[in-house]
């Protein structure tokens, strides 16, 4: 999904750097270390402000940053001792020692949140209103998919994209209508009616993360065929070289593209996976927590976050 946060008015990239330039006056004498310092801050703040101003940038800076917070938040109750020690050094650096707060095992037991679960839980329901207008990008998949496959095009793989494309519409428009309804903007009866008379939308949400599980599942479908589709050229490739006719130029190199983004996809799917399995089922999976959460979002999202923070480097 393109989130554009940019505003009328609003300063691009290329111009806040060339300002920035103009912040700290030439005859100004600052510490080589501190200045240094304040540049680099200074260098990330403007990347970040191009990151958030691309295509899909918001969405990428998001999600990474709120599965990140999930690991912290989980390393943080399950290690109190490493808070305790912090607190203990800082009390012999400052003149007044802070009072000695509960470890954050004890904040969670008597039911307050840590704030770093609570900046997660906050973010998480950005993600959430967010993916509000996820069903147009949807729709428009859907629309090319429904036009017909392209010429050239494996029918089996295109069979695949509509099954996925339908799984993740019904995710989006059930998790969509579960959202307005939790919020009071649709009425209860609208839940009631598609959920057998339950006005609660519990049982929504679970067929709506069924449904992504499902579109998930697909893309291991998706990469197996691509790899049966694949093993075919290249032996086709293989008996036209034992016969001694030519071969496409730079053909290795298009095949070591291909290898890589198809471990890569294989390894976002794997870690989308135990996330879509635990929430589509009733019970879960024993043991997943907020740790094991965060890790899976971050491997899955891993690249496509690099790829967008490694552009913003470029004018």
């Amino acid at each position: 999904m393109s989130d554009d946060n940019t505003e009328p008015g609003a300063s691009t990239a290329k111009e806040a750097e060339k300002a920035a330039e103009r912040v700290i006056p030439k005859d100004v004498s600052i510490p080589g270390n501190l200045e240094s310092a304040a540049r680099q801050i200074d260098r990330t703040i403007l990347r970040l402000n191009k990151l958030l101003a691309n295509p899909g940038g918001l969405s990428a800076f998001l999600s990474t940053f709120n599965y990140t917070l999930y690991v912290l938040a989980y390393v943080q109750t399950k290690s109190p001792s490493l808070a305790s020690l912090a607190r203990q050094l800082l009390a012999r650096i400052r003149s007044q020692p802070e009072p000695i707060k509960p470890p954050a095992t004890t904040l969670v037991a008597n039911g307050a949140v840590p704030p770093v679960a609570a900046l997660a839980g906050l973010i998480s329901r950005a993600r959430t209103t967010l993916r509000l207008f996820g069903l147009f990008p949807l729709y428009a998949w859907l629309r090319t998919l429904l036009a017909g496959q392209k010429l050239g095009a494996d029918p089996v793989l295109h069979r695949i994209a509509l099954l996925q494309c339908l799984s993740y519409l019904t995710y989006q428009a059930l998790e969509n209508v579960s959202v307005l309804a939790d919020n009071g903007i649709v009425s209860k009866k609208v839940i009631a009616l598609i959920n057998r008379g339950d006005s609660t939308t519990a049982r929504v949400y679970l067929w709506a993360y069924r449904a992504w599980f499902g579109g998930v599942c697909c893309d291991f479908l998706r990469l197996a065929r691509e790899a049966q589709l694949e093993r075919r050229k290249r032996a086709i490739r293989k008996q036209m070289q034992e016969e001694g006719k030519t071969v496409a130029e730079y053909q290795d190199e298009e095949d070591n593209k291909f290898d890589r983004k198809w471990w890569n996809d294989l390894m976002i799917t794997s870690a989308w996976f135990p996330m879509a399995l635990h929430f589509s089922s009733t019970t879960g999976i024993p043991g997943w927590n907020l740790g094991w959460m965060g890790l899976c979002g971050l491997v899955a999202g891993s690249s496509r976050a690099q790829t967008l923070w490694g552009a913003t480097l470029h004018p």
